[in-house]
C-alpha cells in the first residue's frame, strides 16, 4: 500500500473529526459569549485566508485537509449563527 495514500486518508479522517469538534466548541462559545465568538470567527477567517496561499504551495496534502476542516467549521458556524464573512 502506498504510504502517502495512507497518510492522506488518515489526515482527512482526523481533520473531519476535528471539524466536528471545532463546530461544537464555536457553538458553545457563541452561546456563552457572543463578542468572543464574533472575534474568534473573524480571527479564524483571517487566519485561514492568510495561510491558504502557503498551504496551496506545500507538497503535502495533510495541511490541505487540516486547513479545509478549520475553514469549513468556521464557515458553517458563521452561517448557522448569521455571521457574514
Amino acid at each position: 500500500m502506498n504510504f502517502n495514500f495512507l497518510i492522506e486518508l488518515l489526515s482527512k479522517t482526523v481533520a473531519t473529526a476535528g471539524e466536528s469538534k471545532l463546530k461544537d466548541i464555536l457553538q458553545d462559545l457563541h452561546d456563552s459569549n457572543i463578542d468572543d465568538y464574533q472575534a474568534a470567527i473573524q480571527g479564524g477567517d483571517a487566519f485561514v485566508k492568510h495561510l491558504q496561499p502557503l498551504v496551496d504551495k506545500s507538497k503535502t496534502s495533510i495541511d490541505d485537509a487540516v486547513l479545509l476542516a478549520i475553514k469549513d467549521a468556521i464557515s458553517q458556524s458563521a452561517a448557522t449563527n448569521g455571521i457574514v464573512l
